[in-house]
């Protein structure tokens, strides 16, 4: 067995369906992979319309965390290479057959593109927004930052390494790749290994940011100890020191400030989730990774 797909799932069922139903239709060999789902959910329910296709297993993690329900997914695997995507995501049928590729003793860990598409019904400035800001795994994979809707790593590799670390809230998947990459194994990026991602809407964006806020201060202050008022005034700084977009220059006057209006509305969210934090109205110890 070559790939073994990795997906956990938290009462995600309809997108799950179109996820597999993706893996499923893979141009390559289909004795080539497995595919594991693991259920995230307290219950562990399963819905009774939910179809799975053959030789999908479906397995139940009851302890809260994404990573946790990874890892234990990786414990149930076979496969030499561990393919990570979400539920939420719909892999290209190409996305193992490109992938092979750079596994012939060329790399250790794949981050590959992922492109958002506009769901029906979504939100047309939600998409606008997401297309231009999400995941920009070109830049980020070079600096050792891989995503799990879009990465590959030798199964040898991610056992060397003791796994995604479940002790943290957020950015597990940065903190893995970047574990490997500083211990001397390769991270490459992948433009046709290819993951589609759905825009989220708005209440979703800022949802995510939340628990980005939160998760990363905790992960700061664990690492180097700083107050949430630092974290706060770092976060200021960055608003006006950060990296250009240079997807930003493919848009007309209007999206821009589009874009540019909801960038605002989340910096000055943050802030407001900083200040919680500093007034103790907000424990970030409470979000669910």
């Amino acid at each position: 067995m070559k790939f073994s797909v990795i997906i956990p799932t938290y009462n995600d069922w309809s997108r799950l369906q179109q996820c597999v139903t993706a893996l499923d239709n893979q141009t390559l060999s289909r004795d080539q992979y497995e595919i594991i789902v693991v259920d995230n959910s307290e219950d562990g329910i399963v819905p009774e319309e939910l179809y799975l296709p053959r030789g999908v297993q479906l397995i139940h993690e009851p302890t809260p965390g994404s990573h946790i329900a990874r890892n234990t997914g990786v414990e149930m695997s076979i496969g030499k290479i561990l393919a990570f995507t979400d539920s939420d995501c719909i892999p290209d049928e190409n996305w193992l057959m490109n992938a092979q590729q750079y596994f012939d003793g060329t790399s250790d860990l794949v981050g590959g593109r992922v492109e958002i598409f506009q769901p029906e019904g979504g939100s047309k400035y939600s998409f606008l927004y997401e297309r231009v800001t999400a995941f920009h795994q070109h830049k980020n994979v070079p600096l050792g930052k891989g995503i799990t809707a879009n990465l590959l790593v030798r199964k040898d590799v991610f056992v060397k390494m003791g796994g995604f670390d479940t002790s943290i809230k957020s950015g597990g998947d940065w903190s893995f790749t970047l574990r490997c990459t500083e211990a001397g194994y390769k991270m490459i990026y992948a433009n046709d290994v290819l993951v589609n991602h759905p825009a989220r809407n708005l209440h979703s964006i800022f949802k995510k940011h939340y628990r980005i806020t939160c998760g990363g201060a905790l992960n700061t202050k664990k690492e180097y100890g700083h107050s949430y008022l630092r974290m706060l005034g770092s976060h200021i700084k960055s608003k006006f020191t950060g990296n250009r977009n240079e997807k930003l220059d493919l848009l007309d006057r209007k999206e821009k400030v589009i874009v540019y209006s909801i960038d605002v509305m989340k910096f000055m969210y943050r802030s407001i989730i900083y200040l919680g934090m500093i007034l103790r109205l907000i424990d970030p110890n409470k979000i669910r990774e």
